[in-house]
């Protein structure tokens, strides 16, 4: 803002908002100040408040993600145990043996899957290397 001779005007930042704030009220708008300075505390806590609860929301989100996940792990683990036990049923057949699933009553949940041969007589018997131990309680843990 510059005076009738062309020389600026002392402090026409302040002249220059006070005619701004004239015409606004003129037109019939209120005029909203903001000053620079401390956060007030109404906004410090509502921010406080909003970063609490976004990572709140995010813990959840990573706590669900880890639990999706390890129950897809589970999931595959035992299709896994499913395919091997299978495949080891087929194979036995194939041999001859015949396959029998017992449990044991002493440790409960504990399976033990043993082979025996009919035609040999050794019906009872089973041999270490051919016996498979499933902890029936470490596959529900999973």
């Amino acid at each position: 803002m510059r005076d009738e001779r062309g020389e600026m005007v002392r402090n026409a930042h302040i002249l220059g908002f006070f005619r701004r704030i004239c015409k606004l009220l003129y037109l019939r708008t209120k005029p909203v100040f903001v000053f620079d300075g401390a956060t007030p505390a109404l906004k410090r806590r509502t921010v406080i408040a909003r970063r609490r609860h976004r990572e709140n929301a995010q813990a959840k989100i990573r706590k669900t993600a880890e639990k999706l996940l390890l129950n897809h792990l589970k999931a595959m683990r035992l299709k896994e145990l499913a395919n091997d036990l299978e495949n080891q049923r087929k194979s036995n057949v194939g041999k001859g043996k015949k396959v029998v699933v017992e449990r044991d009553n002493v440790d409960k949940g504990k399976k033990v899957i043993t082979e025996k041969d009919d035609a040999a007589g050794t019906f009872g018997k089973s041999d270490s290397s051919d016996t498979k131990d499933y902890d029936q309680e470490a596959l529900d843990a999973m």
